[in-house]
């Protein structure tokens, strides 16, 4: 023997073994061999079917010696190779887009198995559930030295899923934004290629800036709030409204614009620069539900669409409706059965807290502070430190829950079980960790069993310190 391909039989014909190549190869053409006389066997002539079946048991014959002659197999797979260029139709093409698309199919059956019984993807677009898990973020530059260039952008792009946005001078002015009627923006719908995944239509927020005398449009995701980052930035309040406490307006000057700046802007300044970063994406649990029931604590995906009529039926004194089919996620803080109140300590309302974003207090579960997450922590802390004092600096950014709604100050609510209620199902409250910013429970009421999707699980991207396994 000189190689492991070559046998030296003492004469001068040498016995060549068929590599790993050609065997896998050959085995490929026997495949679709055997499929097209499967599948095509009463579409073809007698002649022809037989001729095809021939070539095929030649190959399996040849495939099934031992040692496979190297020349020999190529030669019988030729034969069926043959036979299939005649007798093959779509189902021969070498890279038949027959079998891509047969592919593509099975692994589209695959997601959406897994997806409909496992696990569904989600992407978080408000900061209702902020510092636990975040919806969009924007990241300010205050003027175009800060900015980055391609590579720093397209590294965030991979990185964060940052969006970058700015607005540039095309004249020189002060800087004014245009109150759309009541509001600072107005709806629109963004098509190719400001879609959604650049393709699909989305809606937008649309701002109109002037400067000049001259419009400057921009326009950001509807969930994302630029009236906060506007005020922010011109005048270092939380609010838009209360910009002009800070920016003094001209007189006489129409009610339709609000002057954001003092400074005189000239042609190619930057007016705003920022990068919106993507919510948190995340895999949600849909199967553990099936085998045992949500609980207090669990950070859960639920659809709307039946919220509104679930406690029209249970007779719940709503603050406001959903009105629209969508997925939600908030933290269940009552399971069916649970008392849930918040009491606001007495100092709160003596001390001088700030209270325009709700009444801060601490809530409670069946008589106690509720309790088993960090969350439910950290909001009972801001709020005993702010009725010590309140102008505490808060340690993180949970801000205490806030007694609203049909949860104010010392209102007990109790969570309907089952057979207490005409609907027959579980009933479950809900709050956002970020209750400042949270349109939960508090104001639609409860979320019936059979809307719970599942729990969150793990955040896949982007990649931040909340990558890795929920809370």
């Amino acid at each position: 023997m000189n190689d492991n391909n070559t046998v030296d039989s003492g004469s001068e014909n040498k016995f060549v073994k068929a590599t790993r190549a050609q065997t896998k190869g050959a085995k490929e053409v026997l495949r679709l061999g055997q499929k097209v006389f499967d599948y095509r066997r009463d579409l073809l002539s007698d002649e022809d079917a037989d001729n095809l079946e021939r070539a095929n048991q030649s190959l399996k014959k040849e495939l099934a010696t031992k040692p496979i002659s190297g020349p020999l197999l190529e030669e019988k797979a030729k034969e069926v190779d043959d036979q299939l260029q005649k007798s093959g139709d779509l189902y021969y093409h070498k890279k038949s887009w027959v079998e891509n698309v047969e592919m593509l199919l099975v692994a589209a059956i695959v997601v959406i198995g897994i997806r409909s019984f496992f696990v569904q993807p989600f992407i978080i677009p408000t900061n209702s559930m902020y510092p636990s898990f975040s919806g969009m973020q924007p990241h300010v530059y205050e003027d175009k030295q800060s900015t980055p260039g391609l590579l720093g952008r397209c590294l965030d792009k991979v990185l964060l899923g940052a969006s970058h946005y700015k607005l540039e001078a095309e004249s020189s002015g002060n800087l004014y934004l245009k109150i759309q009627g009541q509001m600072s923006f107005r709806f629109d719908d963004a098509k190719f290629p400001e879609g959604r995944f650049f393709i699909f239509p989305a809606s937008v927020r649309e701002y109109v800036f002037e400067v000049g005398g001259k419009e400057h449009v921009l326009r950001v995701p509807a969930e994302f709030d630029l009236d906060g980052l506007i005020a922010k930035k011109f005048a270092g309040v939380d609010e838009l409204s209360d910009l002009p406490l800070v920016i003094t307006q001209d007189q006489g000057f129409p009610s339709n614009r609000l002057k954001l700046s003092d400074r005189h802007f000239k042609k190619g300044d930057l007016l705003l620069g920022f990068d919106i970063l993507l919510g948190d994406a995340l895999f949600v649990d849909r199967f553990s539900y099936n085998f045992v029931h949500p609980k207090s604590g669990d950070p859960a995906v639920f659809r709307t669409g039946s919220i509104d009529d679930f406690n029209n039926k249970l007779g719940t004194d709503i603050i406001s409706q959903i009105g629209e089919d969508k997925y939600y996620i908030k933290r269940l803080v009552g399971e069916p059965g649970d008392v849930l109140e918040i009491k606001v300590p007495e100092s709160i309302f003596t001390n001088g807290t700030d209270v325009r974003k709700g009444v801060p207090g601490v809530l409670y579960r069946n008589g106690n502070p509720i309790a088993g997450k960090k969350v439910f922590d950290r909001n009972r802390k801001r709020t005993e430190d702010l009725a010590a004092d309140s102008n505490a600096k808060p340690i993180d950014a949970y801000p205490g829950y806030r007694a609203e709604g049909i949860l104010t100050n010392r209102a007990r609510l109790k969570v309907p079980l089952a057979n207490e209620n005409p609907t027959g199902m579980k009933a479950f409250f809900a709050m956002g960790d970020n209750s400042t910013d949270s349109l939960d429970g508090r104001a639609w009421g409860f979320v019936p069993e059979n809307e719970i999707i599942g729990r969150a699980f793990l955040v896949y991207y982007p990649f931040t310190k909340r990558w890795g396994f929920a809370d």
